[in-house]
């Protein structure tokens, strides 16, 4: 639109851009969700839009510009569409002044008789009009009367509980506290109202915890389990454990505290119980390594004091974890707490009979100066000990081993004598067990070659230091091969030709043997397949696998991988393992060995008759053979008892139709016994030692 030089045409298109302007702004409140009034400074009104002509139906007929605001009240009142009941006439005076005295917005809750509520917000406008909003909160105040009700709901249940529940207004004085408190602690409610948790006196906190918890009060953080105790009138202690949050009303103001309650009399009586057993082993009812700790420190005060010494020893028992692996926890418990009560007979009162878990127990002997003295006791410790359980008729004999440290000879701290006297227990189980060692400082020696096997161990195979031999397996009536036994060898960079019986329980302790045992699998199947493809060896090769590998599933995934690489089946492997993997269910170690089987895997039992295990329970496994332990066929042809122990392994395997090979056959009056007594299998030195893999397809 172009400016007019004529005054009247420009005050004509001013008006029409003005009343467009308007026309726009009254669209734009119609949109609006809220209703919108406008009143003159004679409060009549001037506009209102499309929503409040909703909210207001009941007077829709009166909305129109020019009509007052104390007549549209009235008549909304004499029409009965608020709730709340109609003004005096002192009263609309009032409220006529207050309207136009008022400087502040007025702001205030209504509810319609339709049952909606409407927040309705006034506030003066610069020329003394007023304007007003009607926000429809009728979701808001549902919400706020659930909340309440539900609030209620929960209060009496919680009334009603063992437990208790509490308000604190703004000032964090109680104002509200269940009748639960009442039935836990017999104190009364009324008796807390009126008062902040810290002006009540409490006992078990102190003065400091108490101001940290007004501060964080004071702060309106929550808190949680907040314990302290009374003692109510003519009555005993009573703790108590108690939880709070901060309560805001609709607009953010603090108004104050709630929470829960609890009586934990009961578990503070469990916590100080479980204080005075801290230093006693649940089990056994020994002092644990805490309470060793510090009868040693006051009997090395003594021994000072008196110029004596102390004895140390180690008491490990033998072969424990197997006996607890086969028959279970139950009976490994029972066997723990009859070798403590063994050991408190033997002892003097003023020892210190200690556990310090699993199988391993500790002696204190303070004053001991004399080895003979020592030596003595631990002879009669070690006899003890040997001595057969009864376990629900059944008879156990568990030996034990023990190591001697001294102080201050052997170490000067309590740690350093548990450390040599560990080591002379490992020594006395290296030469045989069921003995003592005293600890020297040349056993120190032996466990430094000992980490240095580890170490080295560890580089092994990355630095291709491994390798296999095979031994052959012969048929006795026609000394033809009918399979080979992988042997592992190691020749060390830095250690030279180590020996499996010096590695293989290393590797097993170390985790080792399981890398080790794989890189067996894979090399072993590969040289069969080496073999098979020059026409050669068309019997199964037999690998060795440790008793740790069978805890595992990887040893399936091996096996199979295995055979895929190299295109064989499970028939062409036969896998050894000792008797001691067939005992007990743990670890997963039964079920492992039904898959292998089922899988097409023929087991072998090695070194059979040295076990724990018997023949009828091999028949769930998939067996397929028996190898009778050497120590047994070294004497068969001197000894009676051993040539009867052969003679019956091989009649029961033949009842349950399995196979049976000798072992460490090294003469012929030995093969020809085997022969005689129906053993059609052997290997040893007699027959063949064990060839590298060039030698042996070289010979066979």
């Amino acid at each position: 639109m172009t400016e007019s030089n004529d005054p009247l045409t420009n005050m004509q298109q001013a008006l029409q851009a003005a009343e467009g302007k308007l026309e726009r702004i009254v669209e734009a409140f119609d949109h609006l969700d809220c209703g919108v009034f406008l009143y003159d400074a004679d409060d009549r009104l001037v506009f209102c839009n499309a929503r409040a002509r909703e909210i207001y139906q009941g007077i829709s007929d009166l909305l129109v510009p020019g009509m007052d605001y104390e007549t549209l009240l009235r008549e909304f009142y004499r029409r009965d569409l608020y709730l709340e009941r109609e003004f005096s006439e002192d009263e609309w005076v009032a409220e006529r002044i207050q309207r136009h005295s008022r400087t502040e917005p007025s702001e205030y809750e209504v509810k319609m008789r339709s049952g909606r509520w409407f927040l309705v917000s006034d506030r003066k406008t610069a020329d003394g009009g007023i304007i007003g909003f009607r926000f429809d909160i009728t979701a808001r105040k549902e919400a706020e009367f659930a909340l309440a009700e539900s609030e209620q709901r929960l209060r009496s249940l919680l009334n009603m509980s063992a437990d208790w529940y509490w308000e604190q207004d703004a000032s964090c004085r109680f104002t509200h506290i269940s009748s639960g408190m009442m039935r836990a602690t017999g104190i009364a409610p009324e008796q807390r109202y009126g008062k902040a948790r810290w002006e009540i006196p409490y006992l078990g906190i102190t003065a400091e915890r108490m101001e940290a918890h007004r501060r964080h009060v004071e702060a309106r953080q929550p808190f949680r389990d907040f314990e302290y105790a009374y003692a109510p009138p003519g009555g005993d202690i009573t703790w108590v454990c108690v939880s709070g949050e901060p309560i805001f009303d609709a607009s953010g103001t603090f108004i104050g505290y709630r929470g829960v309650g609890t009586n934990i009399t009961g578990k503070k009586r469990i916590e100080s119980q479980v204080r005075a057993l801290a230093e006693i082993d649940f089990l056994t009812g020994l002092p644990n390594r805490m309470l060793l700790g510090a009868r040693f420190e006051f009997a090395t005060r003594q021994a000072t004091r008196n110029n004596d010494g102390i004895a140390l020893l180690f008491v490990d028992l033998d072969r424990f974890k197997v006996i607890n692996d086969s028959l279970g926890h139950q009976v490994g418990d029972r066997i723990l707490v009859e070798s403590a009560a063994r050991l408190l007979s033997a002892t003097r009162s003023t020892d210190t009979v200690a556990r310090l878990g699993g199988d391993e127990f500790v002696i204190l002997l303070p004053g001991a100066t004399a080895e003979n003295d020592i030596a003595n006791l631990a002879d009669t410790l070690v006899h003890a000990m040997s001595q057969p359980h009864d376990i629900d008729g059944h008879e156990l004999t568990i030996t034990s081993s023990i190591g001697i440290a001294v102080w201050p000879t052997d170490g000067g701290d309590l740690a350093a004598l548990l450390k040599h006297a560990d080591v002379a227990m490992f020594h006395a189980k290296s030469i045989g067990r069921n003995q003592y060692s005293f600890f020297r400082q040349e056993m120190n020696e032996r466990v430094n070659e000992h980490l240095a096997i580890e170490t080295a161990l560890r580089r092994a195979i990355d630095r291709n230091e491994l390798s296999l031999v095979y031994q052959p397996i012969f048929s006795i009536p026609d000394k033809q091969v009918i399979g080979a036994e992988a042997l592992l060898r190691w020749h060390s960079e830095a250690l030279g030709e180590i020996s499996p019986t010096r590695f293989i329980s290393i590797a097993e302790d170390s985790g080792l043997i399981m890398p080790i045992g794989e890189w067996v699998i894979k090399e072993a199947c590969a040289q069969l397949a080496r073999w098979r493809a020059h026409g050669l060896a068309h019997f199964p090769i037999t690998v060795n696998v440790s008793g740790v590998q069978w805890k595992t599933p990887r040893l399936l995934d091996c096996l199979q991988a295995a055979l895929v690489a190299n295109d064989l089946t499970p028939a062409d492997i036969e896998l050894e393992l000792t008797e001691t993997a067939l005992v007990g269910d743990r670890d997963g170690t039964q079920n492992l060995l039904e898959r292998v089987g089922e899988a097409g895997f023929r087991l072998v039992i090695d070194d059979f008759g040295t076990g724990y295990s018997n023949l009828t329970r091999l028949k769930p496994f998939f067996v397929t053979k028996l190898k009778i332990d050497q120590s047994f066929i070294r004497d068969s042809t001197t000894d009676i008892d051993d040539a009867a122990i052969v003679r019956g392994i091989i009649g029961l395997a033949r009842s349950l139709g399995l196979r049976v090979v000798a072992e460490g056959v090294e003469y012929p009056a030995q093969l020809d016994f085997l022969l005689s007594v129906g053993c059609s299998e052997a290997q040893g030195f007699l027959l063949a030692k064990p060839l590298s893999a060039a030698a042996f397809k070289e010979r066979y």
